[in-house]
């Protein structure tokens, strides 16, 4: 028992004490085999509104919230093989006591097979997409990317994936086999697995251009008991982006997506969205940024739904790893043409990481 108190302390000390470097804190090295830490703390303090579609005030609150909290671990064994481990919080108003619900969000080894041109992953991992444009837009802490906030796709699933980078990095591929379910249902074992990828040229420097391709039932395919897992719906996602700027100084894109879902024994429902965002380093810490989506489907008239998003604000970095942004938070919605209410969030949000 003494002894792990002395490591525990002696690591403790080590967290501390060890310089920050890129991805995290070393607490350990020795040699080709590292041990680093890493944490991130999305938090706010906003007034939220939500109003019907009669104008009347349906909801409305001021409170601070931590919506995001990460500690990542992660071990090298050496250059070509390491670990993963992260866990997450998040809010689940659901939950009648504890609604700090801390869960996995990435579990997985990766390893090398073939240079930077074959890499694997096996286990809960990163789903092609979504870590990639939030690189990118660099604003998640305000607001997640299209198809995160349309439900369209996980952040992570549990399977295997292939990713690398070829032509010296002009050309990169991320493709992986999953459960379809996602990180917030592991335990929904379908009767398939789901295929997500994602393909990318950058020709010249700054210049982004991808592709994604998703299909699959999302864990709701089960069997001998179909429906097990809610209606048998088939989803089948394609999206192209195309961004332009330079890595610390500016940063624009668009997105266009394609979701259709196929209920086994139904009618195909099939959702059309596009985004337009940007932001941009201006002096002395201070940026901007924004972005503009728009979601829509093709039923009929009295039926179709329609989704209009913005956001932006103003930023300032006080000190490296910690961002503070007052931003404005707007989403409307209609349904056959009649205005079915909106929700507006304004406050500080701010990101905290080492």
């Amino acid at each position: 028992m003494k002894a792990t108190i002395k490591t525990i302390a002696a690591l403790a000390v080590l967290a501390y004490s060890a310089p920050a470097i890129a991805g995290g804190v070393s607490v350990y090295d020795n040699g080709d085999s590292k041990l680093k830490l890493g944490g991130k703390i999305f938090s706010d303090v906003t007034s939220f509104k939500s109003t019907n579609g009669a104008g009347v005030v349906t909801k409305r609150t001021k409170s601070a919230r931590i919506s995001r909290a990460y500690l990542t671990t992660k071990y090298y064994f050496n250059s070509d093989w390491m670990m993963r481990i992260t866990t997450d919080v998040n809010l689940d108003p659901a939950l009648t006591k504890k609604n700090n619900n801390i869960f996995l969000k990435y579990a997985y080894l990766e390893g090398k097979l073939y240079g930077k041109a074959i890499v694997l992953r096996a286990g809960q991992s990163h789903t092609p997409w979504i870590d990639h444009e939030e690189e990118l837009w660099g604003h998640r802490y305000v607001e997640p990317v299209l198809i995160d906030t349309n439900h369209y796709d996980a952040s992570s699933d549990l399977g295997l994936g292939l990713k690398g980078s070829l032509a010296d990095g002009m050309a990169k591929y991320f493709v992986t086999y999953t459960n379809g379910a996602g990180y917030d249902h592991p335990g929904r074992i379908g009767n398939s697995m789901d295929v997500d990828s994602r393909f990318g040229l950058y020709p010249i420097e700054g210049l982004t251009l991808d592709v994604q391709y998703r299909n699959g039932y999302r864990g709701t395919k089960t069997s001998p008991t179909p429906g097990l897992n809610g209606t048998e719906t088939k989803s089948t996602l394609t999206q192209v982006m195309a961004t332009y700027g330079m890595e610390h100084d500016y940063r624009v894109g668009a997105n266009y997506a394609i979701n259709k879902k196929t209920p086994t024994g139904g009618v195909a429902v099939k959702e059309n969205a596009f985004a337009l965002w940007g932001w941009a380093n201006i002096t002395n810490g201070f940026g901007v940024f924004a972005r503009y989506e728009n979601t829509k489907d093709d039923q009929l008239a009295a039926s179709k739904n329609k989704k209009t998003h913005y956001a932006g604000g103003v930023e300032y970095s006080p000190t490296k790893h910690v961002t503070l942004a007052l931003a404005l938070d707007h989403t409307k919605a209609t349904l056959g043409g009649l205005n079915n209410g909106k929700t507006d969030r304004i406050g500080l949000w701010t990101q905290t990481k080492f």
